[in-house]
């Protein structure tokens, strides 16, 4: 007999994992469709996830004041989440934010300056002299920056994962380890045959969404494959590093910014740097392009830029050696995710933006909202994340 809910979430990441825990919370009868992290991601073949990591930033500065409440809201909530999970989330290590004040970047500065001072309280705002004296930094000349030296930092997002999962299993929601491959109306197919039923269907499948078919419309979304690179640090460098903040910077001369972590521990046990940012990559298209992506190591020659912005940020840090990575980004039309009802069974919750760990317990919530027929609309925020989708017999466009 095919087992009924209320609500099916697919996808147990970042938001599909807090939304299924906020509608068992609610009261609600759940299942979350998550498949388990492959153990070697060049014999999977997916779905995959960027998630599959040891870090992500969080911070309160953004250049938007939506996605700074979105992440202000996620990061007041991360102890909470702690405590009732046993899970360590969040590393209070501080954030950096800084841009050129002038030419292309300097719009950029100018929108997370204004967010930075609004809010309450408002971060140090520090020059480039300072931070090379305090942090090591060496940002380029003439930035502005923004210094969060509490409430930013960065998260596992592995931890964030499982401590949402579990206390959705605490709250009742039964979650099913197989991928979803097919879904008619409120009746959602399994990779095993298995059928299962919900009154109302969360999509919240990352980058898959524009190309999994699992919601009636086809969203307008660009799936990016994305380069990341590590530098692997000795004990001794690491613990000399030990408190940098996560970075967000404007290289010099470029036209958009970079990020980097602190020290971290993977699973391997070595402590890394990690570096990214990249806008002028790939675009993923299909179920197969990202398959072959995510079972590479990425882009060599993206990598070794990034490497080289990362030894000029942090001069005469040794690296004991190097490596890089494949990550996939989401970009909405909008700029903004889109949380959606589609019809009387489907609501949408896509589209991260590149900042869907960091946020991900908010847009959670906003999911379970909306899935339940709920408005956003005295939620603060200035949009209404709807979104934009293909007309009838267009080609999808992510």
């Amino acid at each position: 007999m095919m087992q009924r809910f209320d609500y099916i979430v697919i996808g147990g990441g970042m938001m599909g994992a807090p939304c299924a825990r906020y509608l068992a919370e609610s009261g609600a009868s759940v299942a979350l469709i998550a498949p388990p992290e492959p153990p070697v991601k060049s014999d999977s073949k997916g779905p995959f996830a960027s998630h599959y990591d040891a870090a992500r930033i969080t911070r309160r500065v953004a250049a938007d004041a939506d996605w700074s409440l979105l992440s202000r809201r996620s990061i007041d909530r991360y102890r909470d989440l702690e405590a009732r999970s046993g899970q360590t989330i969040f590393h209070e290590t501080g954030a950096i934010m800084a841009g050129p004040q002038d030419g292309p970047m300097g719009d950029f500065t100018a929108r997370f300056h204004a967010v930075a001072e609004a809010l309450p309280p408002p971060p140090s705002i520090i020059g480039t002299c300072e931070t090379w004296e305090t942090l090591g930094l060496a940002l380029p000349c003439g930035s502005l920056v923004s210094h969060e030296t509490t409430l930013g930092g960065w998260i596992d997002p592995r931890a964030m994962r499982d401590a949402q999962i579990a206390l959705a299993q605490a709250a009742g929601a039964t979650v099913l380890s197989q991928a979803a491959i097919a879904r008619q109306d409120g009746i959602v197919t399994l990779a095993d045959g298995t059928r299962t039923g919900g009154a109302q269907v969360v999509v919240a499948t990352g980058p898959h969404a524009g190309s999994d078919g699992l919601l009636p419309r086809q969203p307008r979304i660009k799936v990016w494959a994305r380069t990341i690179a590590f530098a692997r640090l000795s004990e001794a460098t690491g613990a000399a590093l030990a408190d940098m903040p996560s970075v967000i910077w404007v290289p010099q001369g470029w036209d958009h910014d970079l990020y980097m972590l602190p020290p971290v521990r993977y699973p391997d046990g070595h402590l890394y740097l990690k570096i990214g940012g990249q806008v002028d990559s790939p675009r993923i298209h299909t179920a197969t392009e990202m398959r072959n992506w995510y079972h590479g190591t990425g882009d060599a020659h993206v990598g070794a830029r990034l490497l080289d912005e990362m030894r000029a940020l942090l001069p005469g840090v040794a690296f004991e050696a190097t490596h890089t990575g494949p990550c996939a980004v989401v970009w909405t039309d909008t700029g903004f995710p889109c949380i959606e009802r589609q019809d009387d069974t489907v609501t949408a919750l896509i589209g991260g933006n590149g900042a869907a760990a960091k946020c991900g317990d908010e847009l959670g919530r906003l999911g379970s909202m909306v899935a339940r027929g709920l408005s956003l609309d005295g939620e603060g925020y200035a949009t209404d994340f709807a979104g934009v989708w293909e007309r009838a017999g267009e080609m999808a466009d992510g």
